[in-house]
């Protein structure tokens, strides 16, 4: 067995016994809504799209994965999209 094959089977083994991650994709969900409400609004009826706000705590400690964005439609009504994890 040459050394790369060696190193290879060590760095193999260190990963495939790490725990595995939880892993929710609310960040990009969050993003992905943003950039398409800019980009797909042939109507011209949003008048600005908020950057996603993070969860968190009163001292800025992370809370949730939970992204909040605010929208505000061309006549001035305000709402709100909201992404989080639903678990069952």
């Amino acid at each position: 067995m040459s050394d790369f094959q060696t190193l290879d089977n060590i760095v193999r083994g260190f990963f495939d016994n790490l725990p595995k991650a939880y892993v929710v994709y609310c960040d990009y969900i969050a993003h992905t809504i943003v950039g398409n409400l800019k980009a797909n609004d042939t109507e011209k009826l949003i008048a600005s799209v908020g950057r996603p706000q993070y969860d968190l705590t009163p001292e800025g400690g992370f809370r949730s994965t939970k992204k909040v964005i605010d929208v505000e439609d061309r006549f001035g009504t305000k709402y709100r999209v909201t992404v989080e994890e639903v678990r069952s």
